[in-house]
Order: structure tokens, then sequence, then C-alpha cells
């Protein structure tokens, strides 16, 4: 039995070894795999390596790419007087008003109560709402403030105001118009660059500070506010 396996290795090694690649490849796989040698599996692999391996004249560089240059912008410094103010003149407007004081904690949803009650009276009274809500603040300390909201109307009546509200005028004369934008928490910072303006201008205003709401204080999101913070000028 061992010289009959050695005469059949010996024997399969040259009709294997006069084949191309290609044929040889097809003659084992036509031949059972146990009765393949081992020299002539090792032999299909290195040639079927070989004969899968591209010609040198089929051989082409990769092409060369270009890459595009990235289009940028250069960044435009922010110009540190963007905060400014609009200097104007108001004329006085016809309010009901109303005093109140607050802490600090509760200064947005004791306005937004103020201006309610304010709204509530003008409808008892008959009147017709004819501007945008206004607060004075008239002292404050870390503590809180006093104020007074001010609502304009229009039309005439005979009633009188209930409880602490009764019949003014707003501020008038020359003044300094600040816009801000945002929620009303934010508002400090916006009165930390009026104070910086207003030592940069060399202007120095009176201890009197006004807001008049373009939005709806009572119906807009308090995040969502457009407000002007209106500085009398001296």
């Amino acid at each position: 039995m061992t010289q009959l396996k050695r005469q059949t290795r010996i024997g399969l090694r040259k009709p294997f070894a006069s084949l191309a690649p290609g044929a040889l490849l097809y003659a084992l796989a036509c031949t059972p795999a146990e009765a393949a040698p081992a020299f002539a599996r090792e032999e299909t692999v290195r040639l079927a390596a070989v004969d899968t391996l591209p010609n040198e004249d089929e051989l082409t560089a990769p092409p060369v790419v270009d890459p595009k240059r990235v289009e940028t912008q250069p960044l435009t410094p922010s110009d540190p007087n963007a905060f400014r103010a609009v200097e104007t003149m108001l004329e006085p407007l016809p309010v009901l008003v109303m005093t109140g004081t607050a802490n600090w904690d509760d200064a947005y949803d004791s306005l937004v109560k103020a201006f309610r009650t304010l709204d509530e009276e003008r409808e008892k009274l008959g009147l017709k709402r004819a501007g945008e809500q206004i607060v004075v603040y008239l002292s404050s300390d870390e503590n809180g403030f006093e104020y007074e909201a001010q609502l304009p109307f229009s039309g005439a009546t005979q009633q009188k105001p209930s409880g602490n509200i009764r019949l003014g005028a707003s501020h008038a004369g020359k003044v300094f118009i600040f816009h801000h934008a945002g929620t009303f928490a934010d508002m400090d910072n916006t009165y930390e660059l009026i104070a910086n303006y207003l030592d940069e201008k060399n202007v120095e205003a009176k201890d009197l500070y006004l807001e008049r709401y373009r939005t709806d204080l009572v119906t807009s999101p308090p995040e969502s506010l457009e407000i002007e913070v209106i500085v009398p000028a001296p």
C-alpha cells in the first residue's frame, strides 16, 4: 500500500506540471480532493495567484485628483460701537397709571399682573388702547424696585379709575432709546451696555429709566420680547 501511494504521487506530478495555469486549475477541479497530492495543491495555489495578476501593460496609474479649494470668507470683527442709541423727542400721551413695588425675582410676574389690571380697568372705563405698555422705574436697590405701569389710551370717561389707578401723562422731552430683544431675564446685560455707552459719550443721564414694550408683555412669551429702554437726556 505504501508503494502504491508513492507511485501515484510521482505519476501525478508530470501531467500537472505540463498544463498551463488555467488548465491546471481545471484539471484539479475535476480531480477528487483526496487524490490531489500536497505538492500539486501548493503548485496550483501558486500558479493561480500568478495567473490572476494583471500584465504590466494593463496597469494604469490612478487618476490624479485635484482637490477643490475651499472657499472661505474672513470674519468681520464685531463693531464695538454697534450698540447705539436713537435720540428723539417724545410727546406726552394720556395713560392709565398704576404704582407698585416688586422684588427682582418676581419682577416679570409683577409687571404682567399690573398691566393685566390696567387693561381690565381700561375696558371698564370705556377707553381704547392707544400705544405700547410703559414701565417707569422710580427707584431701585438690590432687593427690588418701585415702578409705574402706564397704559396709553384714547377716548374720554366721566368715571374715576378704581383702586390705586389714576389718569396721567407719559414722559415727554428729549430721550435716548436703546433696543433690547430676547428674554426679560437678560435685561441686566442691556442696562450694562447702556451704562457703558453713556459713559463713553460723557452723558450724565437722569436717574430715571423707562421701558416701552413693542411686544405685549401680557400675551408675548417672556423669551421673545422687543423692548425699548428709554433714558431721558439731560
